[in-house]
């Protein structure tokens, strides 16, 4: 028997939805959030908040411009994607319109608990 927990999700009914075409810092205020790159004309790099004091939150990104958009761990943290939990090393959605990455902190990395396409993470 293997178990899957189920995370929270960003609620796309109560989400705000930011477009960004310039590499951008999310504020550790943030949640319930989507993330999209409408626009850009280049790779938009996403620094994702701290994991401290951040359990719980989740966070969406899609790739709405054929550009990649890649998602930044803080120093020394984490991004898990099917158990690669390198620190410090970046997600990458990549450019196709349609792909998308939720994230979930756990406190002590960022958890990717859905995507479609392809989703890589730095070698």
């Amino acid at each position: 028997f293997h178990h899957n927990p189920i995370y929270p999700k960003v609620n796309p009914r109560t989400a705000t939805v930011t477009a960004k075409t310039a590499d951008f810092t999310i504020p550790t205020t943030a949640q319930n959030q989507i993330y999209t790159n409408s626009g850009a004309s280049g790779t938009v790099v996403f620094t994702l908040p701290t994991v401290v004091g951040n359990a719980g939150k989740a966070l969406t990104f899609h790739a709405l411009a054929a550009q990649i958009v890649r998602c930044l761990p803080v120093t020394g943290q984490a991004v898990n994607l099917n158990g690669s939990a390198v620190v410090t090393k970046y997600l990458n959605i990549a450019a196709v319109i349609g792909n998308y990455v939720d994230l979930y902190c756990d406190g002590s990395q960022w958890i990717v608990t859905g995507y479609s396409g392809v989703v890589t993470k730095e070698a």
